[in-house]
C-alpha cells in the first residue's frame, strides 16, 4: 500500500524546519566569509543585507543591539567582511539567513582578531554588564577630565562649562592620549581623579582615526574605567567610534566638550526650576498647614464640646438661648396683654363717659322733676309754707286769733300772730 503523506500547514512546517536547523550545534555558532550587498537600515536600527560569493547568496540581518559592541566600522556594499553569529529560520517567511552578532571586515588584520578576542574575553568577565554601571550624578559640582593637554581642546572645554554652569569646578589630567604610554598615562589619570572624591570623570579625546583611539581599546584602560568608584563618561571620537573604553564606561558621549554639555545643567535653568518646585512645595505644604490648622479646629471644638466643661459651657449657651426666647416670648406676650388692657380701658373709659354722661343727663331731669315737685320750688312763685309749735297748719280749722304761726318763705321765716281767722264758705 502506497505509504500517507502527512499534511501541515505552512507555519507548521516552518517550525519543524526552524525545530532541525536550531538542533544543529554547529549552526549556532560560525563565522561566514562574503562581500556585503544590498544593504538597508530600518527605522529602528535593524541592519539587513546579504553575504554573496562567486557561488552564491546568504541573507544576513544585524540588530541594533548587536551593533553596539558587533560593529567598529561603517560597512558599505562591496566590503568583503567576517560575519559572526549563527543560523536560525524566520518562520514568517520560510527562509533561513544569519543573524550577526558581530561584523569585521576583512583585511584589518591580526590588530582586530587581538580586539575581538580581547572584547570576548573582557565581556565574558563582565565588565560590559549593565548592573555593574554607576548613575551619573544628575548635578556634578567637581569634575575630573583626562583628556589630550591640548590648549585649544581644554579652552573649549571651559568655555562650554562655563556656559553650563560658571560654578562648576574642573580638575584636568592632561594624558597622553595616543601613542605607547597612552594607555598607561590615561589609567594613572583616572586613578589620580578618582583618589579626589570627584562626582564625575569624562576620560577621551576628541576624534581622530582608528590608529589614532587604539589607547582606549586596551585592556589596562578598561579595569582603570571599571575599578574606578567614581562615575565615568567615556568620550573617544565620534559616534562610529566605538571603544573597548566606551563599552566598560557608565555612560558613553562623542568628544569631551559634548560629555561636559550633557553631564552639567544650565544653572539658570536649574535655579528657575528649583524655584518653581520651591513655589510648588510652598504651596503645598501650605495646603497642607491650612488643612491641618481646620482640622485641629475641628478636633479642638470636639474636645471642648466632649469635655465636662465644654458640655457645661453648651449648656449654658443653650438656657441663655432658652431664657432669652422666652423673655422675649413673655415680652411679646405682656405687650399683647398690655395693648388688650389698654384697648379695655379705652373702652371702658369710653363707656363710663357714656354712662356717666347718661346718668348725668338722668339725674339732671329727676332733679327738675323732684324740683317741679318740692315746696320750696313754689314758694319762689309767691307761696309760703305755714306752721304752728313746728307742726303744719293744714286748715284753718286748727287756727285760733291770737296763736303764733311761721311763714317760710323760698328767701326765709316770718314769726306772726293769728288776728283772725275766716273760714271759707260751702
Amino acid at each position: 500500500m502506497p505509504q500517507q503523506n502527512n499534511i501541515y500547514t505552512v507555519k507548521e512546517l516552518n517550525e519543524r524546519i526552524q525545530e532541525l536547523v536550531s538542533g544543529e550545534p554547529w549552526l549556532g555558532s560560525l563565522g561566514v566569509e562574503g562581500e556585503i550587498t544590498g544593504l538597508g537600515t530600518d527605522k529602528r536600527g535593524h541592519m539587513y543585507f546579504s553575504l554573496k560569493d562567486p557561488s552564491g547568496v546568504l541573507a544576513a540581518v544585524m540588530f541594533a543591539g548587536k551593533q553596539v559592541y558587533g560593529l567598529k566600522f561603517a560597512p558599505k556594499n562591496g566590503d568583503k567582511v567576517h560575519a559572526f553569529g549563527h543560523i536560525d529560520v524566520f518562520v514568517r517567511d520560510g527562509k533561513y539567513q544569519l543573524y550577526v552578532d558581530r561584523l569585521v571586515r576583512v583585511g584589518d588584520g591580526e590588530v582586530n582578531a587581538k580586539l575581538e578576542r580581547l572584547i570576548a574575553r573582557l565581556d565574558g568577565m563582565g565588565l560590559f554588564s549593565q548592573e555593574y554601571k554607576k548613575p551619573i550624578p544628575a548635578y556634578p559640582r567637581r569634575i575630573g577630565i583626562v583628556t589630550a593637554g591640548a590648549k585649544a581642546a581644554i579652552s573649549d572645554i571651559r568655555a562650554v562649562a562655563k556656559r553650563r554652569d560658571p560654578y562648576a569646578q574642573l580638575y584636568c589630567y592632561p594624558a597622553t592620549v595616543q601613542g605607547q604610554y597612552a594607555a598607561a598615562d590615561i589609567s594613572r589619570g583616572i586613578e589620580i581623579l578618582d583618589s579626589m572624591g570627584l562626582d564625575l570623570i569624562i576620560v577621551g579625546r576628541g576624534g581622530g582615526s582608528k590608529e589614532d583611539l587604539w589607547a582606549f581599546n586596551e585592556e589596562q584602560v578598561a579595569w582603570a574605567i571599571f575599578n574606578a568608584e567614581t562615575p565615568i563618561i567615556s568620550a573617544t571620537g565620534h559616534e562610529i567610534d566605538t571603544t573597548v573604553a566606551d563599552m566598560v564606561a557608565d555612560r558613553r558621549e562623542s568628544n569631551p566638550s559634548t560629555a561636559v554639555m550633557h553631564a552639567l545643567p544650565v544653572v539658570a535653568e536649574t535655579v528657575a526650576g528649583f524655584d518653581r518646585r520651591l513655589e510648588q512645595l510652598t504651596m503645598l505644604i501650605s495646603g497642607r498647614i491650612d488643612r491641618l490648622a481646620r482640622s485641629l479646629d475641628g478636633y479642638d471644638r470636639q474636645l471642648r464640646l466632649l469635655s465636662p466643661s465644654g458640655r457645661m459651657d453648651s449648656q449654658r449657651q443653650q438656657l441663655d438661648r432658652i431664657e432669652k426666647q422666652i423673655n422675649e416670648l413673655m415680652a411679646d406676650k405682656i405687650e399683647d396683654r398690655s395693648m388688650r388692657c389698654d384697648r379695655l380701658h379705652d373702652r371702658m373709659k369710653s363707656a363710663m363717659v357714656r354712662k356717666y354722661d347718661m346718668t348725668r343727663n338722668a339725674l339732671a331731669v329727676m332733679t327738675e322733676r323732684i324740683h317741679g315737685l318740692s315746696p320750696t320750688a313754689k314758694l319762689i312763685n309767691g307761696f309760703g309754707y305755714i306752721s304752728s309749735d313746728g307742726e303744719p297748719v293744714r286748715s284753718v280749722a286748727g287756727i285760733t286769733p291770737g296763736d303764733d304761726i311761721e311763714i317760710t318763705l323760698h328767701d326765709g321765716r316770718i314769726q306772726a300772730v293769728v288776728a283772725d281767722v275766716t273760714g271759707q264758705e260751702e
